[in-house]
């Protein structure tokens, strides 16, 4: 027969020592003198030899049997009618268990201990995502000291006392058709297809590229014709073609081409810059002009683009602008939903996951953003203050003159009298971040303004729509 007694049924914390009164759950007998004598010390937990040196789960599934991964033991003579049985193991993928979950194990007549593959691998996945690289497990196991009817059991040394705490390396379930590396590249007909210069394209930092497969790199394209094809890290490190991932000319997704193979290029026959993404699981290609706009909806807007703030590049990589962010928003390429939307990815980082979680501005605010998109990062900087500065103003170059936000503080203004020379506008009493250059069109990082002459002036800076202008009002 087999013990496969359900731990939460009949666990309880005792030490099998010296005890006078055994505690035990109200569906069992209220005491079994003989088991008093059982110490927490007569039962082991070990290895079992059929585990191997690696535990391949799959092979075990394919096979219908489960893993013989221990045995559990009397160390000394017993009551009769009570064994050692071991109904769960406690998995954790580091050695202190600082997490760990639970699976389900059978213990036969002979003391072998059996899991399910299908429930270990599903243990795995939770704790560290789909890799099917080997994983180190660490493994130990709580004994109950079962009757032979099974309707009593008590817990051997109390709830915290585990036996066995051995590592097993393990194969976990590998559900890919071709093997996903962390690193790929874009080589193009612009750099006659060097390897050596072939261009990095970017992850989102996340550390299993299993679980978030997707690529992406921004290039110019200057002349049309323009040939690529990807090739992945083992290739690139080779420094001569081996595996590389050409077009497939029906679907526009890729396809791969083992060494030696003629590729089928993918060709782009406009000029202008472009944006590459690639799910190197699904092998979808997405090739588009760059995102010129990133829009920013959100709570402060209703989530409606039309009334976000946006922000603008001049290089493809870096979006910047001023955006009025409250609570959760996101990132988008298009002025609705139909583009490239970009949520919060794990380790800081965006994912255009279409199930990514919003991002989160810290307070209601004004704030200074700017996304690396290809690096997939952005920074907020919180506007506390705007002012002027400069030799027209009352403070000079030495200080700022305050200007008032309105309540969703995209609009800032003041009553200023302005003398001869010229001025800026600069956030939070520092330079990192100002405007200056044309009034219909201010710049970051602008040149000086010139007065408009001696006088009173109601100055309006109005930053809620691209571009930025101030008004200068004569009192």
């Amino acid at each position: 027969m087999k013990y496969n007694v359900l731990f939460g049924l009949a666990a309880l914390a005792l030490g099998f020592t010296a005890c006078d009164d055994i505690e035990e759950s109200d569906s069992l007998p209220q005491s079994n003198p003989q088991l008093e004598m059982v110490k927490a010390s007569s039962v082991e937990v070990t290895k079992s030899d059929a585990a191997g040196a690696v535990i391949n789960l799959w092979d075990a599934n394919v096979a219908d049997t489960p893993v013989s991964i221990a045995t559990v033991a009397a160390t000394e003579e017993w009551p009769e009618g009570f064994s050692p049985v071991v109904t769960s193991m406690q998995v954790s993928t580091t050695e202190g268990f600082d997490s760990y979950a639970s699976v389900e194990a059978v213990t036969t007549d002979e003391g072998v201990v059996t899991v399910e593959s299908y429930l270990w691998d599903e243990v795995i996945k939770n704790a560290v995502g789909r890799n099917p690289a080997d994983v180190t497990c660490y493994l130990r196991f709580p004994v109950l000291a079962v009757s032979e009817d099974g309707k009593q059991s008590v817990r051997m040394g109390g709830e915290n006392t585990y036996y066995g705490n051995f590592a097993v390396k393990v194969t976990p379930f590998n559900l890919f058709d071709h093997v996903i590396e962390d690193h790929y590249y874009l080589i193009t007909s612009a750099n006659n297809f060097d390897i050596a210069r072939a261009i990095p394209l970017v992850h989102n930092g996340q550390a299993n590229v299993y679980d978030d497969p997707v690529f992406t790199v921004s290039i110019p394209v200057e002349n049309a014709g323009l040939q690529w094809a990807v090739i992945p890290e083992s290739t690139k490190a080779a420094g001569k073609f081996g595996e590389a991932y050409g077009v497939d000319p029906a679907t526009g997704n890729l396809v791969l081409v083992p060494a030696g193979q003629p590729i089928p290029y993918g060709e782009i026959n406009e000029t202008g810059h472009f944006d590459f993404t690639f799910n190197m699981e699904t092998l979808a290609a997405d090739v588009k002009g760059g995102a010129t706009t990133l829009w920013t909806p959100g709570d402060s807007n209703g989530w409606n683009q039309d009334a976000s703030q946006t922000l603008l590049t001049t290089d493809y990589v870096h979006y910047t602008g001023y955006a009025h962010l409250s609570g959760g928003f996101k990132f988008t390429t298009q002025a609705d939903w139909s583009g490239t939307n970009y949520g919060q990815g794990d380790s800081g980082v965006l994912s255009t996951d279409p199930l990514a979680p919003n991002l989160d501005a810290p307070a209601n605010a004004l704030y200074w953003v700017d996304v690396n998109l290809p690096a997939l990062t952005y920074t907020l900087t919180q506007i506390t203050t705007i002012g002027m500065i400069g030799d027209a103003t009352p403070k000079g170059w030495d200080g700022d003159t305050a200007l008032t936000p309105s309540a969703d503080f995209l609009t800032w203004s003041a009553t200023v009298a302005l003398g001869a020379g010229e001025f800026k506008f600069r956030a939070n009493g520092d330079w990192d971040i100002n405007l200056g250059g044309d009034l219909t069109d201010l710049a970051a990082g602008g040149s000086n303004i010139p007065s408009p002459g001696e006088g009173t002036y109601v100055i309006t800076l109005d930053l809620s729509a691209r571009p930025y202008t101030a008004t200068l009002t004569r009192q």
